[in-house]
């Protein structure tokens, strides 16, 4: 369901509530009751008109709890970003192996209303498990969704392809449930594209794709990526820059010992905080933080690439050019894996169970015995 807004009359009614009054006295200071028995100067009026307002007020409080999805490279630290971000830091994080669940309490310090808790969904093994995805975006949760797309920056050879794959996912799940939705909400798609107005701005709108919901971009790593070649910092820099101001996110890097943005972000998304108010920070040498809307493309640039090889290329589209640009300096590299290598978790101690592992002995033993047999007949 959508955010329902108070309408902006209230204040129009009290003071026509008022002229009635004044009016029904005669022009005269009505007599004031004290509903205490004391001289507290409280009319029945004033206390009608506050329990009347009260109710109101409580009716169009939104009741809908936010909705964050993280996903990214595996082993990008999503896991500490979320424990770090519910103060769980006694706990270690562990391997998510396909998607994993936390729910948030609005922080004491937050000065919204209404929303008390937000909902976590973090995705698990990188690009393997997209599917996935429609657990945590539906129909029913899309008009208070927003997604944390976190990229490893320390493994530059893995983050377009990263990038591209999940990206696409989420795009093609959001569309689905925006349409699914709409037909229940028809204001839905107009609701969400104010959104997006009030996200970047009107100026760029024929030079972008936003996503139809809030987006962060988040380079993980951050410590491991400042040992890098200047060269490549800056055209890891830029890249995520335009990608953010392409798709209308937010972009910030993130280390264990700096999760100030992060916190902020995660508030906002959750609770509907207001982003940390601060000019871009884009040198290559310092964290990476900009909030959506605040970059232009001229202030970005064009791709870091030679004019002859720019003269070269064949593509006809920013986006084209810039993915050309930053797979060429760092050729992705599309890991493949054999089932037979993959982790068994049905034998990892944390997810031990006795009843479990022992039907799934006998099962096994089972199959060993049949499998004999089989051959057996065979020959």
């Amino acid at each position: 369901m959508p955010r329902r807004i108070q309408d902006d009359d209230d204040d129009d009614d009290v003071q026509t509530n008022k002229r009635h009054d004044e009016n029904f006295y005669g022009g005269r200071k009505k007599q004031e009751t004290d509903l205490g028995g004391g001289s507290s100067g409280k009319s029945l009026w004033d206390a009608a008109r506050e329990i009347v307002a009260s109710r109101e007020q409580a009716e169009t409080l939104p009741t809908e709890s936010n909705t964050v999805l993280f996903a990214g490279s595996r082993s990008g630290g999503k896991s500490t970003m979320i424990l770090r971000y519910l103060e769980r830091t006694s706990e270690s994080a562990k391997p998510t192996i396909a998607l994993d669940y936390n729910y948030a309490r609005k922080p004491k310090t937050a000065d919204t209303v209404g929303k008390d808790i937000g909902h976590l969904w973090e995705l698990g093994d990188g690009t393997f498990l997209a599917k996935l995805i429609d657990v945590a975006l539906t129909p029913e949760t899309i008009a208070n969704a927003s997604v944390v797309l976190v990229l490893d920056l320390s493994r530059p050879q893995e983050l377009w392809h990263t990038y591209e794959t999940l990206y696409e996912a989420i795009t093609k799940r959001v569309k689905y449930c925006i349409s699914e939705a709409s037909k229940q909400n028809p204001t839905l798609k107009d609701k969400l594209k104010e959104s997006i107005v009030k996200r970047i701005g009107d100026a760029n709108r024929d030079l972008v794709e936003p996503l139809r919901i809030p987006l962060v971009i988040v380079g993980s790593k951050y410590d491991e990526f400042q040992s890098f070649q200047p060269n490549d910092k800056k055209t890891i820099y830029k890249t995520l820059r335009f990608l953010a101001f392409y798709h209308g996110a937010t972009l910030l890097s993130y280390s264990e010992k700096d999760t100030v943005y992060l916190k902020s972000v995660l508030n906002h998304l959750l609770f509907d905080t207001k982003l940390p108010e601060k000019k871009p920070q884009i040198d290559h040498l310092g964290p990476l933080y900009v909030k959506s809307g605040s970059e232009t493309e001229e202030q970005i640039g064009a791709p870091p690439i030679k004019d002859l090889d720019l003269d070269a290329m064949n593509e006809n589209s920013p986006f084209a050019m810039w993915r050309a640009t930053f797979c060429k300096q760092f050729p992705q590299e599309v890991e493949k894996r054999d089932p037979s290598l993959l982790q068994d978790y049905g034998r990892d101690p944390q997810y031990a169970d006795a009843s479990i592992d022992a039907m799934r002995e006998q099962k096994l033993a089972e199959l060993q015995r049949y499998l004999t047999m089989k051959t057996r007949s065979r020959s």
